[in-house]
């Protein structure tokens, strides 16, 4: 959902010391200005074209300028009355939107979009993105900017039905100088409601790398960069911008532009007429102060260029300098002007080192830089060439039947990237995500693990069952002591190899993962394969006795938990409901949880993984309903009474927030995400089980 369309959106010798130290503090008071106004905003989150002809000029932006524009089955509903329009997306998580008039909205027609129309086309709004539309409209008030209250809306009018992360409520707020009629000049701030601002500042990175390989313009586009905007008096406009909070860039120094900076690589840039008659004069005389120009980034700016000459004449092409960029006149661009430069060398090395494609090689720098993080973070333990054993016992990471196995389907994928990200409590393995105090992003979790299966040599990886295997615990338990225990130990606590009674690597690790390790082995390893030793029987039985461990190798018996009937959903029916404080009405942090669930607290858990995972491991009592089944099966045995409703999944809130929307928008209020997730639950030692289904045995 974007913000016009309601839908989706770092010594210096001591002389200088007092010098650089009245330019932190400058900066700084910048930097706070900035983040008071905009919080953890993405930067420029839309820059609105008006036009007369969404048709028209949807084809022309696709065919002609080489945006990458999907013909809508509808267009979607604006913010101002009588709006409708499209949007392209960059992996910048900026949008190029289009808005026009309904044919019937004759009284939008007298609005500003109306007016516009009237005498021409072009880019009338643009809005910066923020974190909290509550807390701009706060700061702007306090700079002495009148604005009465946040607007907000949602979406399409119809609601979605089953899983979905709309909740029916609001979906966006704005924040505007004038709803009637917003200078032009001046942005507007979006807030996309449930964007997870803090989580894109973590992972900006891997957020953007991941957008740029969905991203696909003909013309080369990566992002937006820069608006140009044009005033009559510089002075007075600087001003107005800086009042605002908007950090200005000192460098370098130029009497003809005065450029904000509003995220790491975006600018606002003020510009003014350098003689009458020029172009800017001319746009001024027309419509006064406004956007003039986008300015966009692109692979190569060569290919671009090529891309333009076949599709344009060559009148509406110019080249320009400072930096050396590609025009589009206005003329030929529905009224605003486009102007596209090559991309930072920075930003193009970053794209390639976490280009990863499913079914193809890693490129020569993703492999670099992949071996680089390799050595960095995981050779002091697991070898300098994979080898493993290094210290701490850590296995080797070169066995083509560990690699060949954590691909698919996604829960055993999720072994190795779970292990990593969240590491095993109580092991010399740390957590490494970002997220968990570690210094790797999501993307950088994946490179490795892509860059260890094809060092492994795996070309075809091997499917596992997801199902539970069945098998005689007992049995398992006797050949588990003869056979296992010297190496894993006799309470699973690792002695030589893994440790096995781990609550972590249990909640990680499949029935198959476990039982395909068993019986083939792991090659590069001291561990053989068994599957000539030992009989089907005998393997399953293992397997079985190591799941029944996941609630901890003390624990007295093997319990084996059934999926609850309808009637055993709500938690000690009879007892008083828990008292949870929510962080942004929301999200219950686990002690929480941990402590409702001790105290027997009246509450309903939901586990909103994969069945697979909640037979691997779950909180007590928790009731596994996948986020991709339809709810309609138990929803209607939910209690609408009151009773608080827990969700969590392992991400550790995209499954979860997807069932808590859906629950919220049905009408069931008192519902809350593990803020955690279960991960964590497991990793800081709170109390699992493992389940089985009804299923036969393998």
């Amino acid at each position: 959902m974007h913000t016009r369309l309601k839908t989706s959106k770092n010594n210096h010798l001591i002389v200088f010391v007092l010098a650089i130290s009245s330019l932190l503090v400058a900066c700084e008071n910048q930097k706070s200005n900035h983040d008071a106004l905009v919080g953890l905003g993405l930067g420029i989150s839309d820059a609105t074209v008006v036009v007369s002809n969404l048709d028209s000029a949807r084809l022309h932006y696709t065919e002609d300028l080489g945006f990458d524009i999907p013909k809508p089955e509808k267009y979607e509903q604006g913010i101002y009355k009588g709006s409708i329009g499209f949007s392209a997306f960059f992996p910048d998580m900026s949008a190029l939107e289009f808005i026009t008039l309904k044919d019937s909205a004759a009284k939008a027609k007298r609005s500003f979009i109306g007016s516009f129309l009237k005498k021409q086309e072009g880019l009338r709004l643009y809005s910066l993105s923020t974190s909290s539309a509550k807390a701009t409209l706060d700061w702007l008030n306090t700079r002495g900017f009148a604005i009465d209250s946040v607007q907000e809306g949602r979406g399409a009018a119809e609601l979605p039905k089953g899983w979905d992360w709309d909740d029916g409520g609001p979906q966006w707020r704005t924040v505007g100088l004038n709803a009637k009629n917003p200078p032009a000049h001046l942005p507007d701030f979006m807030e996309y409601i449930g964007l997870p601002y803090q989580d894109y500042q973590n992972e900006k990175t891997s957020i953007y790398a991941m957008n740029r390989t969905y991203s696909n313009h003909p013309n080369g586009v990566v992002g937006m960069t820069a608006l140009r905007i044009v005033v009559d008096d510089l002075k007075a406009a600087r001003k107005e911008f800086k009042k605002m909070g908007l950090s200005e860039l000192k460098q370098p120094k130029s009497p003809d532009v005065i450029r904000f900076q509003v995220s790491t690589n975006q600018e606002l840039q003020l510009i003014t007429p350098q003689s009458p008659g020029d172009s800017l004069s001319q746009f001024l005389t027309a419509r006064g102060p406004g956007v003039y120009a986008m300015r966009f980034e692109v692979k190569k700016l060569k290919a671009t260029r090529a891309f333009f000459r076949k599709k344009l004449p060559a009148k509406a092409l110019r080249m320009g300098k400072s930096p050396e960029r590609l025009i589009v006149l206005k003329e030929y661009a529905h009224g605003v002007q486009l102007e596209f430069v090559e991309e930072p060398k920075a930003q193009a090395l970053l794209a390639q080192q976490y280009e990863i494609k499913e079914g193809k090689k890693l490129n020569s720098v993703a492999k670099k830089h992949a071996s680089a993080l390799y050595q960095k973070y995981c050779a002091l333990c697991h070898g300098k060439n994979r080898e493993g054993y290094a210290a701490d016992n850590a296995p080797s990471l070169r066995s083509h039947s560990l690699m060949s196995v954590t691909k698919i389907p996604a829960a055993n994928y999720n072994f190795l990237r779970y292990t990593i990200a969240y590491g095993r409590q109580g092991t010399a393995m740390a957590a490494y995500a970002k997220d968990q105090g570690g210094p790797l992003e999501y993307l950088d979790i994946d490179l490795l693990i892509t860059w260890l299966r094809e060092k492994s040599g795996v070309k075809k990886p091997l499917e596992l069952s997801t199902d539970p295997v069945s098998g005689d615990v007992a049995l398992g338990k006797k050949l588990y002591n003869k056979t296992c225990a010297t190496c894993h130990g006799l309470k699973g606590e690792g002695v030589s190899a893994p440790a096995l009674g781990n609550p972590m690597f249990l909640a990680t690790a499949s029935d198959a993962f476990l039982r395909y390790a068993i019986a083939e082995g792991r090659d590069s390893t001291p561990m053989r394969a068994f599957k000539n030793e030992l009989k089907k029987e005998e393997i399953d039985g293992l397997t079985a006795y190591i799941r029944s461990r996941a609630s901890g190798w003390n624990a007295p018996g093997a319990v084996v938990i059934k999926e609850p009937l309808p009637k055993d959903y709500i938690l000690n029916p009879k007892k008083k409901a828990p008292k949870f404080s929510l962080r942004e009405g929301k999200f219950v942090p686990a002690e929480q949880v941990l402590k409702a669930l001790q105290d027997k607290s009246r509450m309903v858990i939901l586990d909103a993984r994969s069945k697979a995972g909640w037979h691997q491991s779950h909180i007590p009592g928790a009731v596994p309903v996948p986020y991709y089944e339809e709810p309609d099966s138990f929803i209607k045995d939910m209690p609408k009474d009151g009773t608080w409703i827990v969700v969590y999944c392992a991400c550790p809130h995209a499954a979860s927030e997807k069932v808590v929307s859906t629950l919220r928008r049905l009408g069931y209020k008192n519902t809350a995400i593990i803020d955690e997730g279960i991960l964590v639950w497991t990793n800081r030692g709170y109390p699992v089980q493992y389940g089985q289904g009804d299923v036969a045995k393998k």
